[in-house]
């Protein structure tokens, strides 16, 4: 546990409440929301963003600009369908979701975080 953040408990929500999917013949990406309450799930329901601010967020965290892709978001079926026409891009879009949402991303990053502040907060304060 770092600071007040029971990381295993983060990830077992989040593996519950996503399916991740991926296609090679179609270059396309399925997430699908599995939680039923999803306004009451934060992090999983702001990946219900527009298509754009999502192109967006995903490529800042790429280290690049917005993806080159097609988003369907379908909030009655709470699915997100991503296609690119780059294979390059697609894989690490794939690889990246699957360590958000599978993985210790979220963790690495506040560790990260707290390892860049040093000494300015203490394990509690985070």
């Amino acid at each position: 546990m770092i600071g007040n953040f029971d990381w295993d408990e983060i990830k077992e929500k989040l593996s519950k409440s996503i399916k991740l999917d991926k296609k090679e013949e179609e270059l396309s990406i399925i997430i699908q929301i599995l939680e039923e309450n999803i306004e009451e799930n934060q992090m999983v329901s702001n990946m219900l963003k527009g298509e754009e601010e999502m192109k967006r967020e995903l490529g800042k965290l790429l280290g690049s600009g917005p993806l080159d892709c097609e988003i369907d978001l379908n909030e009655e079926e709470k699915r997100i369908t991503m296609r690119f026409k780059d294979e390059g891009e697609w894989k690490k879009v794939h690889e990246l979701l699957h360590e958000m949402f599978f993985g210790d991303f979220f963790k690495k990053m506040m560790e990260a975080m707290m390892g860049a502040f040093g000494g300015m907060f203490g394990a509690d304060d985070v």
